[in-house]
This record gives C-alpha cells, structure tokens and sequence, in this order.
C-alpha cells in the first residue's frame, strides 16, 4: 500500500508518500519549486503508520523550505559591526 499525499507550503507543491514495506511505512518526499524544478528526498525514515510518515515528510518539507529561504534573505544587520585595530 502506497499513500501519497500533496501540501502547498509557500509557493511549493510538496508530495508526501508513504510505502509499507512489511510491517513499516518508509517515507519520502518530492518538492515542486514554483519554477518547476522538482527534488527528492529519498527514504527519510521508517515510521508505524502512514499518517506518521506523511507528516513527518511534510515536516521536513517545509523546514527544508523555510531553510533555503533564510539562506537567500539572510537577516538585515542591526548596524553592528566589528573593528579590529593593530
């Protein structure tokens, strides 16, 4: 049994599937970036339930996201800067 499950999250289209293998879920996730380039995560783990691995992919998904944002918008210095004298 395979559960896929989609979330839009700013501006991604993320895709979250659960695959049961024996008795566990293995999770995994693809990412839509709003210019269409797509990502995998590969197995992100191995969880109960497919419920569990699906949130835990969107999870990851969205921390992934909000990640790659802050490194392109680094915040804006408060003016402080540091001054080495010899």
């Amino acid at each position: 049994m395979t559960q896929t499950t989609d979330l839009i999250y700013k501006g991604h289209v993320l895709s979250a599937t659960a695959v049961l293998e024996q008795d566990r879920y293995t999770a995994m996730l693809i990412v839509r970036e709003p210019d269409g380039t797509r990502r995998s995560s590969g197995m992100l783990g191995e969880f109960t339930s497919a419920t569990g691995a699906v949130r835990y992919a969107f999870a990851y998904g969205m921390a992934e996201i909000d990640h790659r944002q802050s490194m392109r918008h680094p915040p804006h210095s408060n003016g402080a800067r540091v001054v080495q004298h010899a």
